[in-house]
């Protein structure tokens, strides 16, 4: 099933090692312009879309001291469009983090400021190992959140 991949920037396959991590999607668009992309009146992407989204962790840390609001915010947004990214076939959207994704009793991201709670977005998405490299899926509509 189709959904969120969260993964690290490092984990992405490199063409001396063709076999080995995660293939890159085609579109790289950055976070604050996918968020105003759903909010289109015609909702912009198909199965075709091929998203790799960067930029969370910034946009994230921006909001300071609003950061945990903002997560929720986002979460929320995203959820409102799940039916749309399930009704058009879109494959997994890669959420691309630049900093490490550290799963413990949430996931987060440490950076070195401060701490990005992805769980507050994310919920608790299941690792899957992809070329060799641990990624984290989350379906569309964001259950379990």
């Amino acid at each position: 099933m189709a959904g969120y991949m969260l993964v690290e920037q490092k984990s992405f396959a490199d063409p001396q090692t063709p076999n080995r991590g995660v293939h890159p999607n085609k579109r790289k668009i950055g976070f604050v312009d996918f968020l105003r992309e759903l909010e289109e009146e015609d909702f912009p992407f198909d199965e075709n879309s091929s998203l790799m989204v960067t930029g969370i962790e910034e946009y994230l840390l921006a909001s300071r001291p609003n950061m945990e609001a903002t997560a929720r915010e986002i979460h929320r947004r995203l959820k409102k469009v799940a039916g749309f990214f399930n009704d058009r076939l879109c494959s997994n959207v890669q959420i691309v983090f630049r900093q490490p994704l550290k799963r413990g009793e949430h996931l987060i991201v440490e950076h070195v400021t401060q701490s990005i709670p992805i769980y507050l977005i994310f919920g608790y998405p299941s690792p899957v190992d992809i070329g060799g490299q641990t990624v984290f899926i989350s379906q569309f509509n964001l259950s379990g959140n």
